[in-house]
């Protein structure tokens, strides 16, 4: 099933620097299909700026080092718990504890030395029902919550393709 999400539900930012061929090409209201298709062309045409910045110094510590990631994902958690479209998916959750398994995969994931001890991304993650549409409001979410914290374009977009090359892990349906 094929929902549309109107581009005016996506980050403004998101939606001018990640999804921008899609708004061209589809109008106001890019479908899910074309917004994924977007962030995946995006993502495979900066592959080579992306490896190089983090051969320079990774992803990890130009995120700021684990509190500040940790920082990042309580933002995120809370934004998720606000998020009309998956909030109902947080209900039972630990938010503390879910924020802070997601900064040990993050800083594990981008260079850092801790390590995660959690559940793998299709464990985790099959009792949610994710669809795409799902996927791009958490993925909103996130770009909110690093812009809020003050996260430069560079590293927004680098976790944006780290979200993308996982989804087939975390969406089912």
């Amino acid at each position: 099933m094929s929902r549309e999400i109107p581009i005016g539900r996506v980050s403004a930012a998101l939606a001018a620097a990640v999804l921008a061929v899609a708004v061209a090409h589809a109008g106001d209201a890019a479908t899910v299909a074309e917004q994924m298709a977007a962030l995946q062309q995006m993502c495979s045409d900066t592959e080579v700026e992306r490896a190089e910045r983090h051969a320079a110094e990774a992803l990890c510590v130009r995120l700021g080092g684990y509190e500040r990631i940790h920082e990042l994902t309580r933002e995120v958690v809370r934004l998720h718990n606000q998020n009309d479209a998956i909030k109902h998916m947080f209900v039972h959750v630990d938010a503390e504890g879910l924020a802070r398994k997601v900064a040990d995969f993050v800083a594990s994931g981008t260079g850092g030395p801790q390590t995660y001890s959690g559940r793998d991304l299709p464990s985790s993650h099959e009792n949610l029902h994710l669809t795409d549409a799902d996927f791009l409001s958490a993925g909103n979410d996130i770009v909110t919550a690093m812009q809020t914290k003050g996260y430069g374009q560079n590293e927004i977009d680098e976790v944006v393709c780290i979200l993308v090359s996982l989804k087939d892990q975390v969406v089912f349906e």
